[in-house]
């Protein structure tokens, strides 16, 4: 900064504002650094109206130096201190602005200061290059609300500028709602497609009666696009009365047509729809699928009585049933139990399958007496399903009915079974598992050592442990090959003697399960039974001597 400019500028607030404007003024014609400029501009901004600055000065400043940041900060200069006077000058300097920056800047003071005497100048503006030019230009027509904008602002829609879609239909809309909605309607017929498929878009956003009419019109054009913005844009504003116009569509060939008119079904809510949608249920798309479910689901949620799904879910098409089931599950329809229960023994694993998770959303961990029943039926699937949805809930009062069940003659009954009891994650389960390893029956020892495997921890050890004295081969096993897992067994006594039995199950349990224990006490016991005949118990003895010490043949 050369000294005369920084010393003007330092003594700025202790001169009277005529010899201040003076003396800024000089500054603003000699200096060659636009920063300066800038800094003078704002100085400038800061003195009162009737402190005055010359016009033709400012405007010849603004003509000849080109600098952007010098013409923003003019350009709010020249609209505070000039108003109308400026604010025309900034008019003309427009097509003339080669920096779109500038131009924006520009457009943004004209519609603060002089919005609803702009129309022509922001109609320019619409072809503006600089797209935030052309959004403010689009924005500023819209509030402004006269009715000539309207024109240019639909042409503008042929070029669907994704960048200011949004705020062109806004401002589309806001002059339709003004009373100049005359002028959208002379575009109901346009040949030019890009027009044509926003046109319902804004009568839908206008949403008076003419609108609806007109739109219920739009739902038979040649154009799909144009038929399914129709039935979208009528959602919030189709009268129930004229609901068949949507419906019709249903069967158009268009598949986003049909997918926009389902879930506008749902919106609107008619039970004139829910037959139609049902047989929709029934087609193999499914996306179609899933949205005439939601759509059924939102108008049926509404009501109190849900036979037309259990007509469907008892019918014979697979996809429907299906979709049925979960519509159910979706609206918490106690009712319907007794009905998925009994589908738990359908040949159809699927519907099993939703059924099931359908039980469980409508019973949300409370417990139905129909589960509780469904333990005891002749249908071994019935039993297991209703075994899964107690151990699901994992409510304490059913564990004894659950743990009854480790006898039933169907294994797969007995598997739900134990897998359901370790949900509880109870004392009384492990004090119960206890009791069964002390049974007489085979089914129940077995069943108590699963679950005290799976239970796992300290109170477990000691139990399994007398186990490996069991008569039942595959107890033994069980239980070495699950102690053998743990680390903290005092000793390994147990396994050694079970590395004597007859039983090569039992025995090659007891191998792994010294491999896994890993206490050296165990090499010598093992190395002795190296010779035995079978050579895949051998292997299973060397892998686990590896297990203890990869040295073991030193003490051959």
């Amino acid at each position: 900064m050369k000294p005369n400019t920084k010393q003007v500028l330092e003594k700025i607030d202790s001169m009277n504002p005529e010899e201040a404007i003076e003396s800024l003024l000089s500054i603003l014609r000699s200096s060659e650094t636009w920063d300066h400029k800038v800094r003078v501009v704002y100085l400038l901004l800061q003195f009162q109206d009737d402190q005055k600055i010359p016009f033709q000065e400012i405007k010849k400043v603004f003509l000849e130096d080109k600098h952007p940041q010098l013409r923003i900060a003019l350009i709010e200069l020249l609209a505070i201190r000039y108003k109308d006077d400026g604010i025309e000058f900034l008019k003309d300097q427009y097509r003339n602005c080669s920096d779109g920056t500038v131009r924006k800047n520009l457009i943004e003071i004209v519609g603060r200061f002089d919005l609803n005497g702009s129309t022509p100048f922001f109609i320019e503006a619409l072809g503006d290059a600089n797209i935030e030019s052309k959004k403010l230009a689009v924005n500023y027509l819209g509030k402004a609300g006269k009715k000539e904008a309207l024109v240019p602002l639909i042409e503008l829609l042929h070029f669907r500028n994704t960048e200011i879609y949004n705020i062109l239909i806004d401002s589309i809309v806001r002059l339709g709602k003004k009373g100049h909605v005359q002028t959208i309607n002379e575009y109901f017929n346009t040949e030019d497609p890009n027009i044509k498929r926003e046109i319902p878009v804004v009568l839908g956003r206008i949403g008076n009666k003419e609108s609806e009419s007109l739109l219920i019109s739009l739902l038979e054009d040649k154009i799909p696009i144009v038929r399914k913005n129709s039935v979208k844009a009528l959602e919030k504003i189709i009268e129930l009365k004229n609901i068949k116009n949507i419906l019709d569509l249903l069967n158009d060939t268009d598949i986003e047509v049909r997918k926009e008119t389902i879930r506008v079904l749902g919106i609107v809510g008619s039970k004139r729809a829910v037959k139609p949608l049902l047989e929709i249920l029934k087609e193999k798309d499914i996306k179609v699928r899933n949205l005439a479910r939601n759509a059924l689901y939102k108008i049926l949620s509404k009501s109190k009585n849900y036979e037309v799904l259990y007509e469907v879910i008892k019918g014979r098409n697979l996809d429907a049933r299906k979709e049925a089931i979960k519509l159910v599950g979706m609206l918490k329809d106690n009712n319907s139990i007794d009905l998925l229960i009994k589908i738990f023994n359908s040949k159809v694993a699927s519907l099993r399958r939703y059924a099931y998770k359908a039980v469980l959303r409508i019973l949300d961990k409370n417990v139905d007496d129909l589960i509780i029943n469904g333990l005891t039926d002749k249908s071994w699937q019935i039993r297991m399903f209703c075994t899964k949805i107690l151990g699901e809930m994992a409510d304490p009062t059913t564990i004894k009915s659950i743990f009854n069940l480790i006898e039933d003659e169907n294994g797969s009954v007995r598997k739900a079974a134990i897998d359901s009891l370790i949900y509880f994650k109870s004392d009384r389960v492990i004090g119960l598992a206890k009791e069964a390893i002390n049974s007489s029956n085979w089914k129940i020892r077995r069943a108590g050592v699963k679950l005290l495997i799976r239970i796992g921890g300290d109170e477990s050890i000691n139990s399994l442990i007398s186990c490996l004295n069991d008569d039942d081969i595959y107890i033994k096993s069980w239980a070495a090959m699950a102690l053998g897992k743990l680390k903290n067994i005092d000793s390994i006594e147990p396994f050694i003697s079970l590395l004597k039995e007859s039983d090569d199950k039992t025995r090659l349990s007891a191998v792994k399960a010294l491999g896994e224990i890993g206490s050296k006490d165990a090499i010598k016991p093992l190395i002795e039974i190296l010779g035995d005949d079978n050579w895949d118990f051998r292997k299973e003895v060397e892998i686990a001597l590896n297990k203890i010490n990869p040295d073991w043949m030193n003490d051959l």
